[in-house]
C-alpha cells in the first residue's frame, strides 16, 4: 500500500474560509473584515463535555504556505489535516481520530507531524483511540516545537491579546478554548515548579480577572470561566498516563528549538512588565519540556534540540524538515 504522510499545523497554521465560501484567509486578515469580532468569537455551552462549539462561521481550510513550505513542495505528498484551532483541543483531537479511522483502508499506516499545538491534537486523538488503534492506524510521530505542559505565550494572549507579535482584541481571545489549554502547567510566579496554578480559579479571582460568581461577565475585563474549566478539564485527562497512547508506534522523533529567547515565569503576574526568559524556539521552553517527559519517553523516542527558526517557522527550517523525513 502507498505510503501516507499527513502534518498537524499549530495554532495559527490553518486558514479560514467563511460560510459563504471566501478564499481561505489568516486569523489577521478576518480581523481586517466588517463584523470581525463576531466571527472570530467562540460560542459554547455549559455541558463542559460538549466538544463542538453551539455556533461556528469559519471554516478551517488550508493551511500557511510561509510556515510549512517544504511540506507543500516535498514528494512523496504530505496531505495536511484542517482543523479549527480556536475550539476545544479535545475537539479537534476526535475529528482526527475519526478521520484516521476512515481512512484506514486506503492506505499504509500513517507517518505524522505534528507542529505546536497539532502535538496536542495528535495526543488527544490517540487518547481516544488507545495504543493498540493508535499503532494500527499511525506508524510514527514527529513532534516538532509541542508545547506538551503548555506555554506562558498563551497565558500572555489572554492578558494581552498578544498573539504571534500582532494583536488580536481581547474579548476575542478569551472565548477561544485551545488558548486555556495550552495555559503553562506549572507555577509561572513561584521560583520551584508546582501545581498549575492558572488552572485554579483563585489565581485569577486574587488579580481580579474573573468576576464573581454571579456577577455579569465582561471579556474586556474578565477571562471566561467556562473556558478555564475546559482547561481544567483537559488537565485533569491528561495528569497520568499523557504519552501511554504513544508505545505502540514504531518510533517517536520529537524536535526543540534551543536557541531563543522563550518566556517563562510572569513573576508579578498579572503584570507582564518582567517576563523571565528562558532558552527555547520562542514559545516553547527547551529543557523544562524536555526534563518533565516521562522518563519511557526520553529513554525510547529520538528526541534533538537544536538551533532553529523561531517557533512558527520551525516547520519551514531545512534542518528541521530534514529530521521529519
Amino acid at each position: 500500500m502507498p505510503r501516507r504522510q499527513m502534518v498537524v499545523p499549530g495554532t495559527g497554521g490553518v486558514l479560514y474560509q467563511t460560510a459563504a465560501g471566501a478564499r481561505a484567509a489568516t486569523i489577521f486578515e478576518l480581523l481586517t473584515r466588517a463584523n470581525a469580532a463576531k466571527t472570530l468569537r467562540c460560542e459554547y455551552g455549559p455541558d463542559l463535555e460538549a466538544l463542538e462549539p453551539l455556533r461556528n462561521p469559519l471554516t478551517a481550510r488550508g493551511y500557511m504556505t510561509v510556515a510549512y513550505e517544504p511540506f507543500g513542495h516535498a514528494f512523496p505528498k504530505w496531505e495536511f489535516f484542517d482543523y479549527d484551532w480556536r475550539l476545544d483541543i479535545r475537539y479537534s483531537g476526535k475529528r482526527l481520530a475519526e478521520h484516521l479511522q476512515a481512512q484506514a483502508s486506503l492506505g499504509d499506516r500513517w507517518r505524522l507531524v505534528a507542529h505546536s499545538q497539532g502535538g496536542l491534537v495528535v495526543l488527544a486523538a490517540a487518547r481516544l483511540l488507545g495504543a493498540k488503534e493508535m499503532g494500527r492506524l499511525v506508524q510514527s510521530v514527529c513532534f516538532v516545537g509541542v508545547p506538551f505542559f503548555g506555554t506562558v505565550n498563551a497565558l500572555l494572549a489572554l492578558l494581552e491579546g498578544t498573539f504571534f507579535n500582532k494583536s488580536i482584541p481581547k474579548e476575542v481571545v478569551r472565548t477561544w478554548p485551545a488558548i486555556y489549554q495550552m495555559l503553562p502547567r506549572w507555577s509561572v510566579t513561584r521560583e520551584k515548579p508546582n501545581r498549575p496554578e492558572l488552572l485554579a480559579e483563585g489565581a485569577w479571582m486574587k488579580a481580579r480577572l474573573l468576576p464573581a460568581r454571579d456577577a455579569p461577565v465582561d471579556l474586556a475585563q474578565h477571562i471566561d470561566r467556562g473556558m478555564l474549566a475546559r482547561a481544567r478539564a483537559l488537565y485533569q485527562a491528561t495528569e497520568t498516563g499523557y504519552f501511554e497512547p504513544l508505545r505502540e508506534l514504531d518510533f517517536i522523533r520529537i524536535i526543540q528549538g534551543n536557541n531563543i529567547e522563550t518566556p517563562f515565569r510572569l513573576p508579578q503576574f498579572p503584570s507582564t512588565q518582567e517576563v523571565v526568559q528562558v532558552n527555547g524556539d520562542s514559545l516553547v521552553p527547551d529543557e523544562f519540556t524536555r526534563d518533565n517527559l516521562p522518563s519511557w519517553v526520553q529513554d525510547e523516542a529520538t528526541i534533538r534540540r537544536l538551533p532553529s527558526a523561531e517557533h512558527s517557522l520551525l516547520c519551514s527550517d531545512s534542518n528541521v524538515f530534514g529530521l521529519c523525513l
